[in-house]
């Protein structure tokens, strides 16, 4: 028999939003991930997931505070921290903030953390900004 731990709760919630963020079911997936924050304040992994919500939305400023929230957060897992400074980097490119999209970058890398590739994307963004495509007219 399974139990009902806290943790369960918050994990549950996060694939239910991953499940409904790749279904372009944006409002519900924030509320699956908002339901995980409810369990766990500082879940450093439903602080990341509801960033990049906010960045496909290109609700940028929200998405740069829940970046934020992720780095403050549980740390868990490990990966997040990597993958938030890549986030926040590429927010700060995109919003013509070029000096801090590098700090972001430099961070990323010292990070040492290279999940999924995350330490070569940020070398390559150090050298070459980030630029978001543009949306195909009819999208």
């Amino acid at each position: 028999m399974l139990k009902n731990s806290p943790d369960l709760r918050v994990r549950v919630a996060i694939r239910r939003g991953q499940e409904l963020t790749a279904q372009g079911n944006l409002a519900e997936a924030l509320a699956e991930f908002n339901k995980a924050l409810e369990v766990s304040r500082n879940s450093s992994l439903a602080h990341y997931r509801i960033a990049e919500v906010f960045y496909l939305q290109r609700n940028y400023q929200s998405a740069a505070n829940e970046y934020r929230e992720s780095l403050n957060g549980d740390g868990e897992p490990r990966w997040t921290e990597v993958w938030a400074h890549l986030g926040l980097g590429k927010i700060f490119d995109i919003t013509g903030q070029r000096d801090r999209a590098v700090n972001e970058y430099r961070q990323a890398i010292q990070t040492s953390d290279n999940t999924q590739g995350a330490m070569d994307e940020a070398r390559k963004y150090l050298s070459t900004p980030f630029e978001r495509e543009k949306k195909q007219a009819g999208n």
